[in-house]
């Protein structure tokens, strides 16, 4: 059917329908008469002169021809190409909570697409004039790896428009007018440049067509250089995000209720509006337990809680909570907390080497000092976001401990996977991506925003436009410039006191002789094994072939020859057997290598740490900023500068910053200025993120249950105006943590009792009014700690590189011995990405990805196999139950009813009661009865049972 014809019966039908479009209309929809005033009516409050969501002015004919974000104009050749039908059909727009389009307008709409968007005056754009800012992106891409800040091969910079006026040793790089003459146009058609033997050493591309055309357009223009400022935030009102954007709760700064004055006001308050009150108050032991372990990782010993659980004086408890508090092992446990939000991990993932981080140990040191030193957390994040700004370190006459720690802090935003000192894996993308973790750290971690979407577009829910991306991006710019990139390789700094270098000095040079001449015996040790397997299994090899299959395990198996694949094959499946099916000169090989790790291992505890930190610093030039349409690292828009989220602001507000050291280290000073904005007083999420989460690791759910998403999206909180005064109270308070575990835990709300009641369940079953306390699941670390701890295995050394795990050929990933023949705390073994410690992963221990801000917690079969039946748990079940017996009087050695009392004093922190009493000793007796001699023990077996019963998994 003609297209003129189709309109005709369209329009026929409409009338016929609405009768509102005659046909006489039909043959001629116009914006200014029959579009207009939808567009007025129904997406004016979002796209408009003044107000611009997504950048779209729907209230002219030019807005819409120009388009948003995206660059593409809302108007196609056809309708169903059409930006601005997609979104009205597929309902995106207008959003689900304002006022839809009717179907007549719809239609309306449809038709006046159909007939090619006609307007009664005709719609002139002025063509953007091409400017150094639709190349410099083009240069920084492909050119500067060779012509940049690193490196000017042929003494040529191409990092500005001077300097590629200026040219290099063979002259100008352009001539203004002649693109054809120009030699940087000559090089690249010929293909000289970018160097083919360099685009794999520097990861470039050659440019497409389509960038070699800009180029060419841009000098045959006269090269312009126009005074184009970025887009930051200025003292004029925001076109994105407006004032009713900022109305939402968390957007507005936190404000203390002047009725209430402490945690137990507020939470009373709504549980009488359910008529309910607080529970009864937990009972000693359980209150002594749960803040244990709540606050340091670990139960009481028995004579700890013997202590409490009959101390005569009224405020007991608040000091036991001091006691806790100041001590060491309270930082091993809440710092763990903070590392799951930076993303901690000893080895940079992204590739399946997964090289390990020698000293990211360091920044795992730092948090755990801090903790204990109750560092104000406004301090705590500066240091952590902008340690290299606070001091200048590089030009000091003398380094200090404060700048050696500002440093090392900096390593909170290098926690993620970064991959680009691969061979492969270092494009820009790939650079890109590593930034893009770094800001979601920030974002979900420190600021409860999800920031991610606008990576690629406008938040669909938040109002931050996908410029305020691109903003937030170039605070980060001074340190994490894509194209002028630092991999991980790379990206370390060698600084320590003179006394730390003194001792590096005086104690490695030896230490490091005597680990070479091991780590030689090792190697030897380990190819005398494979030998000794090869001629065990394979006893028709040739001596050629076992010495090809050693030079084969050499060559990254991506790179092995078929022959070389099936030798190492037939190693690979004989060395997988287990001991039951190998000789004795393989096992004896074994042992011997077993031996030289736990030698090893000694010798490298006895090294000095080595000066090297995995920093994160400014370096003063980062390139220019442009926010990547559709997220696309080649499809570069507007040039913008850095800037905060402006609904986080006033939107009238410049992000104002200023190089720390004028005469010092060249620093933009932007992620300083970033990190004190994120501690102002009045900041809307700073402190209701960091309050709400202590909140959740006290109580199991936060009163945000989203803990990453104060957004409309996220969860409402349940007690609004505690959040608040929580907040407020943290500010005025110092920022202190410990101040808030005070608050908190001296509460009634924290001390209540458990135990859930029919009226619990009808009023308050999901327990969001806190009408009692939750019972909480040990994480995977306190589990694992307090197994090691009751057993008396656990090793307290604190700090340094992270505990070897080792893996037997079953794939059980665990964590090796101390020289103590202990194991020390879980937070001190080493977690390579790919080689997590089977019982943490097993009991949700995070896949850092980039970060975790609340870890999963789920209840599966695994876990109950793991603590029934790994050998290293049962393990410790037989050295408990040799601990009970030992630490009972000779008398009472013998005594069931004395031993039970002991393990659950031990294991529970309690007494048994005479029915739990009772069915211990009938189950230890019935266990004597069925015993041959072989089956194990029965106070092994009953130390077994307990530690696999919920009253041990549990924090009541």
């Amino acid at each position: 059917m003609p297209t003129n014809h189709f309109a005709v019966v369209v329009c026929c039908l409409l009338g016929s329908l609405f009768g509102s479009v005659s046909l006489a209309d039909a043959a001629e929809v116009l914006f200014e008469r029959d579009i207009q005033p939808i567009f007025t009516k129904n997406c004016g409050k979002c796209h408009s002169e003044k107000v611009r969501k997504g950048g779209l002015n729907a209230s002219s004919m030019a807005g819409l021809v120009k388009g948003g974000e995206s660059g593409e104009s809302a108007i196609a050749d056809s309708v169903d190409e059409s930006m601005l039908w997609l979104m009205l059909d597929g309902g995106g727009m207008p959003p689900e909570d304002q006022p839809q389009l009717t179907q007549q307008e719809l239609e309306t709409i449809r038709l006046w697409l159909s007939q090619g968007a006609k307007s009664e005056r005709p719609v002139s754009i002025e063509e953007e004039q091409l400017s150094q800012h639709d190349v410099l992106p083009i240069l920084h891409l492909r050119c500067v790896s060779c012509h940049g800040a690193q490196r000017q091969d042929g003494k040529l910079d191409l990092r500005s428009p001077e300097s590629i006026l200026k040219g290099g040793e063979s002259g100008p790089a352009l001539i203004a007018g002649k693109p054809d003459e120009s030699l940087m146009i000559q090089r690249v058609e010929s293909e000289a440049c970018p160097p083919h033997r360099l685009l794999l050493k520097f990861f470039v591309r050659r440019p497409p067509n389509s960038e070699l055309e800009k180029l060419k357009e841009w000098i045959a223009a006269g090269a312009p250089v126009l005074d184009i400022k970025p887009d930051i935030a200025t003292r004029e009102p925001d076109l994105l995000v407006t004032d009713e954007d900022r109305q939402h709760w968390a957007f507005q700064p936190p404000k203390a209720a002047s009725d209430k004055s402490s945690v137990d006001e507020f939470i009373l308050s709504k549980l009488k509006e359910n008529q309910l009150t607080f529970s009864p108050e937990a009972d000693r032991s359980t209150l002594i337990r749960r803040a244990y372990i709540d606050l340091i990782g670990i139960p009481p010993s028995v004579a700890e809680w013997e202590k409490w659980r009959t101390s005569p004086a009224a405020d007991w408890y608040p000091q036991m909570i001091e006691e806790l508090l100041a001590s060491p092992h309270y930082g091993e446990r809440w710092g763990r907390y903070w590392l799951d939000v930076a993303g901690y991990a000893d080895s940079e993932g992204g590739v399946s080497a997964d090289p390990i981080r020698p000293v990211a140990w360091k920044y795992r040191d730092y948090v755990v000092r801090s903790f204990n030193e109750d560092k104000p957390y406004d301090r705590f994040l500066l240091e952590q976001i902008a340690g290299d700004e606070l001091l200048d370190a590089e030009r000091a006459s003398v380094v200090t401990e404060e700048m050696v720690n500002n440093l090392i802090a900096t390593g909170f935003l290098r926690m993620g996977i970064d991959q680009t000192g691969s061979r492969t894996m270092n494009y820009v993308p790939e650079r890109i991506g590593v930034i893009s973790d770094a800001i979601q750290v920030l974002g979900s971690g420190v600021m409860g925003l999800t920031m991610g979407c606008a990576r690629c577009h406008s938040h669909k829910y938040d109002p931050i436009p996908h410029r305020d991306y691109y903003r937030f991006k170039a605070i980060l710019k001074g340190a994490f410039d894509e194209h002028d990139w630092l991999s991980f390789k790379n990206r370390k700094l060698n600084i320590a006191t003179q006394e730390h270098l003194e001792r590096i000095q005086a104690v490695n040079p030896q230490v490091l002789k005597e680990l070479k001449s091991l780590q030689n015996q090792l190697k030897k040790a380990t190819a005398a094994a494979q030998i000794a397997v090869l001629k065990s299994h394979h006893p028709e090899q040739s001596e050629a072939d076992r010495t090809a299959t050693l030079a084969a395990l050499r060559i990254a198996d991506n790179n092995r020859t078929l022959p070389q694949r099936i030798l190492v094959e037939k190693l690979t499946r004989a060395d997988l057997l287990p001991d039951e099916e190998q000789p004795e000169s393989v096992l004896a090989a074994r042992l011997k290598i077993q031996q030289l790790e736990t030698e090893i291992q000694l010798v490298q505890s006895k090294l000095v740490p080595p000066a090297t930190i995995r920093a994160l610093w400014d370096r003063g030039q980062p390139t220019p900023t442009y926010v990547l349409l559709r997220g696309e690292h080649n499809n570069p828009g507007t040039f913008v500068g850095p800037g905060v989220p402006s609904v986080l602001t006033d939107g009238q507000t410049p992000f104002e910053y200023a190089p720390p050291f004028p005469d010092g280290t060249p620093k933009t000073g932007q992620r300083l200025a970033f990190a004190r904005w994120l501690t102002q007083p009045d900041h809307p999420l700073t402190a209701r993120v960091m309050v709400n989460r202590i909140w959740y690791h006290h109580f199991g759910t936060g009163i945000v249950e989203s803990l990453d998403n104060f957004g409309k999206k996220g969860e409402r909180p349940s007690h609004p105006e505690l959040l608040d005064w929580l907040a407020v109270e943290f500010m005025d308070r110092g920022w202190s943590i410990k101040e808030m575990h005070r608050l908190i835990m001296n509460s009634q709300t924290y001390r209540q009792a458990s135990r859930v009641t029919e009226q619990h369940l009808e009023r308050d079953p999901s327990n969001l009014l806190l009408s009692r306390m939750p019972m909480r699941r040990m994480n995977a670390e306190a589990l694992r700690d307090s197994i090691l701890f009751i057993s008396g295995k656990l090793d307290f050394s604190p700090g340094g590189p992270p505990d070897s795990v080792s893996i037997d050929r079953d794939g059980l990933v665990s964590a090796n011995p101390t020289s103590t023949g202990g194991w020390r705390r879980s937070l001190y073994v080493q977690y390579r990405r790919t080689e997590i410690p089977t019982m943490m992963e097993t009991f949700d221990y995070p896949e850092m990805g980039p970060n975790c801000v609340s870890r999963t917690v789920s209840i599966v079969s695994p876990q109950s196999l793991m603590l029934m039946n790994n050998s290293r748990v049962y393990e410790l079940s037989q050295i408990l139950a040799k601990r009970v017996r030992d630490e009972l009087p000779e008398s009472d050695k013998d005594n069931l009813e004395k031993q039970i009392e002991h393990v659950y004093e031990l294991m529970l922190s309690r007494r048994p009661t005479d029915q739990e009493k009772q069915v211990g000793i009938e189950a230890i007796k019935e266990l004597q009865m069925l015993s041959d001699g072989e089956t194990p023990q029965p106070l092994e077996t009953y130390c077994h049972t307990i530690l696999n019963s919920a009253a041990f998994l549990y924090i009541d």
